[in-house]
């Protein structure tokens, strides 16, 4: 198999975007030998060519080869036929400088072109939900239209081989450059690839409207050029676009919402919608990245987890950054330091004598890595990672627009999904899920903020809060929260991190490619020891950030809930004697964390 592909990228948008893009090529190219051709254009081009020019040497340094290149006529089809000189012939992938592909795209791009015969391949979709109604509306509908769903969409990816590329000679001026080619192909030379993907940030409000006009205005020029076969494309006949009502009037309020905003962009149509015009969206400037393959500081806190840290350990693994993992154990008795030491020779530990707590613990580690990482990963030791979380976790964090904090799919080890890993902020609503149990009544799913809607954990998309068994942060977010709030000793701090971090414009964001098996509590001496550490968290987040009536409301509500399983328990209703203990404990908990003993530090 030749292993190697070109890659040419017409830039004229935020040079942010087009860096983040360049670091996901660099970290899922090995093993292939790449060609990447970046065109800076546009108003933009002497800042793209600035940041694609940053990652000259790590290119170098992976053995990999980076091509910046400027072009003076406007439109991205000017550069793409610039970026077309620069190739060596075989493979190309032609992709959007806004970007991010997911790990494997590339290896799963090489394999599928392996082939004499033309062929036009892509990876699959995945769009990263958008947060308001009519965006999410129009997300759930697009891309399962007539002629998008399991086909070679495009949107800004897609690869051909040699054979392929012959079938045209240069790009025509028009907007929709993917359609064109997948206009030459028929349905049995276009491949979905099966692994692989690429995540597309829908733009928002009005930009989408924008660029929906310009995607119809690229559509409708296709139909004047003579090399065009009208047969390959999407049918957006009257009769299709029923049959896509047919087929999606399930969806509801989101069929409406796609139908208003499609509609919305018919009746706006203007001059300025021309083929040659670079109409994109236009999001703030976003935040560049580091111009190198990432550098990530694990940090493991460990109480007695001797039966677990070996499997943790072991699947720490990553393509795409350099890992360097530091555990503080906090005196542990089961012989976890020592098994650490004699296992893992790329891990540092520092025993205390004393248990510090979690909080106060990651923040030592953190402080221990300083400048030497990029971001921090927490991960608990009773985890273990699939092989390619890390970098699933990775991708995620470089196509978010604000700065993140990213977490993955929890698994129980029967191979279901664990909900608890994504959470609603505390409030009187959450406190009134929790005493009353709506989440095991019949739709309880929409009444329980936690459940946030029935939302089976899946794509990517932003969240209220994130729990902290697998969490990835970069180091400068991190240092501007100041890392955990220390009066948490264990539970709670994680939901704490993400709503200080959403008050400093960043974002808690989830995505279902990071998979992980969270045996939980591992921790603790017993179920009523972990609920009380729990309680002690939730009642901590209340006086926090509820005011002073809500907090007495949602702990006094918290108090009931707790009162009603025990009565449960004592009727014989529930097979268990846990709410019983935590009833008869609740002095422990019911007034949250302490203030941290600043001795210890």
């Amino acid at each position: 198999m030749n292993h190697t592909l070109d890659v040419v990228i017409p830039a004229g948008g935020d040079p942010g975007l087009l860096q983040r893009c360049l670091v996901a090529l660099l970290c899922d190219g090995h093993d292939i030998d790449l060609r990447v051709i970046v065109v800076a254009n546009g108003p933009a081009s002497s800042q793209n060519q600035a940041s694609a020019e940053l990652l000259l040497r790590a290119f170098e340094d992976e053995r990999q080869t980076l091509i910046v290149v400027t072009n003076t006529c406007p439109g991205k089809t000017a550069a793409l036929n610039r970026g077309d000189r620069e190739r060596r012939g075989g493979a190309v992938l032609y992709l959007d400088a806004d970007t991010i592909i997911l790990p494997g795209t590339l290896a799963a791009i090489v394999a599928g072109l392996a082939t004499d015969e033309p062929l036009l391949v892509a990876p699959p979709m995945v769009l990263v939900r958008p947060e308001g109604r009519l965006e999410r509306g129009f997300a759930s509908v697009w891309p399962r239209l007539s002629g998008m769903e399991n086909d070679v969409v495009g949107a800004g990816v897609y690869a051909t081989n040699p054979a392929g590329r012959r079938r045209w000679s240069a790009f025509p001026p028009i907007a929709a450059d993917d359609l064109f080619v997948r206009s030459l192909f028929a349905r049995s030379e276009r491949k979905l690839l099966a692994a692989g993907g690429f995540l597309f940030n829908l733009p928002r409000r009005w930009d989408l409207i924008r660029a929906k006009r310009r995607w119809d205005h690229g559509n409708r020029t296709l139909a004047g050029l003579h090399d065009v076969r009208p047969g390959n494309l999407p049918t957006r006949s009257f009769r299709s676009r029923l049959g896509d009502v047919a087929r999606l009037w399930r969806e509801g309020p989101a069929l409406a919402c796609f139908v208003l905003l499609a509609l919305s962009a018919r009746l706006t149509r203007g001059e300025n919608d021309d083929a040659a015009a670079w109409i994109g969206p236009k999001p703030p400037p976003i935040a560049p990245v580091a111009p190198r393959r990432p550098r990530i500081g694990i940090c493991i806190v460990t109480h007695n987890n001797a039966d677990e840290i070996r499997a943790c350990l072991t699947s720490l693994k990553s393509c795409w950054s350099e890992l360097s993992i530091r555990i503080e154990d906090n005196a542990s008795v089961d012989g976890t330091a020592d098994l650490v030491r004699q296992a893992e020779c790329r891990t540092k530990i520092r025993a205390n004598p004393v248990n510090r707590g979690f909080a106060a613990s990651v923040n030592r580690l953190a402080v221990d890595f300083g400048e030497e990482v990029d971001h921090l990963l927490l991960v608990n030791p009773d985890v273990e990672l699939a092989s390619d979380a890390i970098d699933q976790l990775i991708a995620a964090s470089l196509v978010s627009e604000a700065e993140a904090i990213v977490g993955g799919r929890m698994m129980r080890h029967d191979g279901s999904v664990d909900p608890h890993n994504c959470l609603a902020e505390p409030s009187l609503r959450q406190s009134i899920a929790f005493a009353l149990g709506l989440r095991h009544w019949p739709g309880g799913k929409w009444l329980d903020p936690d459940a946030l809607g029935g939302w089976g954990r899946t794509g990517i998309r932003a969240v209220p809060a994130l729990t902290g068994a697998m969490l990835l942060i970069s180091r400068a977010l991190w240092h501007r929260l100041g890392g955990f709030d220390e009066q948490y000793f264990l539970y709670g701090e994680d939901v704490d991190l993400c709503i200080r971090a959403k008050r400093l414009s960043g974002t808690t964001l989830f995505t279902g490619f990071a998979r992980y098996v969270h045996r939980g509590g591992a921790s603790s001496a017993s179920d009523t020891q972990r609920w009380i550490a729990i309680l002690r968290g939730k009642v901590s987040l209340y006086r926090q950030h509820l005011s002073p009536l809500g907090s007495s409301l949602a702990r006094w509500l918290l108090l009931g809930g707790i009162a009603l399983r025990a009565v449960a328990e004592t009727s014989g209703l529930a097979g268990t004697k846990m709410w019983q203990d935590l009833w008869r404990k609740r002095d422990l908990w019911r007034r949250g964390w302490p203030q941290p003993d600043n001795s210890l530090r």
